[in-house]
């Protein structure tokens, strides 16, 4: 009969094979999709790679789709690590968006534009964070489970920004629509290249992963929140202040979403509406899983599902291709790539039936 083993240690073969063999699993799903709305699936992927990698026109708008991915990525690995599952990122996400476009709709537009983009930076921040405690002071004081606080709390947050849309902050001259007035140009992110969406949001979303690298890898903090994830009752036994580690994770992962959020509506749609990409909440929680929770695997990860949403978008367009078909490989991904985490931790053994 069969039976599992716990494993010693991981080969490192192992933790390079699953992460691809999810991909594949992903894509040939995919395919089968593909197949069933009469498309060749390889002429499929051909383009989303192409629309993806390309060019460096489309190798950039695949780092614009990237650069929030990699800033929640990287505050989830924080406290995924501490095994605290942030699932709220989707609506700290919103949360961000929706403080930092506060100051660009109504403060004065002709202050500086350092000055403003500063203020929406930490209003951001603040906005996320703010959003990712509530959760957090819950589940320490009263032991509330923070996978359901904060997969609920994404629904208020979205319900929040309905509201504002199609209420007090709905422009008046949108002919309808819910969305904010145009932000100012003092609102809105520097581009690095003329003639293209990339913006200064990417640089600190680059600067971003190497800190979180720094912070997990070289300071106290970092070692705290390890042995907190490897074991919560001895951490507290060792003296460390579990409550205060999680609530600074926390408010690092919420922030960072917030700082996502604003990057999204300051740096690419320029006014604030319902459909900010919020997804990318959920999309960053495969990102960080994929990764193995390490910082630069990350960032090679999100370029990957960038890649997969601006190509994805592209072949919608140029195909006729559902984009749901790249929500189908991510969603397969993340499945198989959970799935095989059995396989990281045991390995599978064959023993004779004893009579």
């Amino acid at each position: 009969m069969f039976y599992f083993e716990k494993r010693k240690q991981t080969p490192l073969k192992l933790k390079i094979a699953i992460p691809i063999v999810s991909l594949l699993i992903g894509f040939i799903v995919g395919s089968i999709a593909i197949l069933i709305t009469g498309t060749n699936p390889l002429m499929v992927y051909k383009e989303l790679f192409l629309n993806a990698f390309g060019s460096w026109y489309a190798f950039s708008e695949t780092l614009v789709a990237a650069t929030p991915l990699i800033l929640i990525s990287a505050g989830l690995i924080i406290v995924f690590k501490m095994s605290v599952w942030n699932i709220g990122a989707f609506g700290q996400y919103i949360m961000g968006a929706i403080f930092s476009s506060y100051f660009a709709i109504f403060l004065d537009p002709s202050i500086p534009k350092p000055l403003m983009l500063s203020i929406m930076i930490v209003a951001s921040l603040i906005g996320g964070a703010l959003w990712a405690l509530i959760p957090t002071l819950l589940k320490i004081f009263w032991e509330v489970n923070e996978v359901i606080t904060t997969l609920l709390l994404n629904y208020v947050a979205l319900y929040i920004l309905k509201f504002l849309m199609y209420g007090p902050w709905k422009n008046p001259t949108s002919y309808g629509f819910p969305l904010s007035k145009t932000f100012p140009d003092s609102a809105q992110l520097p581009v690095l290249f003329s003639g293209y969406r990339l913006t200064i949001a990417f640089i600190f979303a680059l600067l971003t992963v190497a800190i979180v690298w720094f912070l997990l890898k070289k300071t106290r903090f970092g070692y705290e929140v390890r042995v907190i994830g490897d074991n919560p009752t001895a951490a507290r036994y060792a003296g460390i202040n579990v409550n205060k580690d999680i609530i600074i994770a926390m408010a690092i992962s919420g922030g960072l979403a917030g700082l996502a959020g604003m990057s999204q509506v300051s740096g690419i749609i320029h006014f604030l509406q319902v459909k900010i990409n919020a997804d990318y909440g959920y999309t960053s929680i495969i990102v960080a899983w994929i990764s193995y929770l390490e910082p630069f695997l990350m960032l090679l990860a999100s370029i990957l599902f960038g890649g997969l949403s601006s190509g994805g978008y592209s072949i919608q367009i140029s195909m006729r291709v559902s984009y749901g078909i790249v929500g189908l490989i991510e969603s397969i991904v993340l499945f198989s790539l959970v799935g095989a985490q059995i396989f990281l931790n045991y390995r599978i053994r064959w023993k004779k039936h004893e009579s």
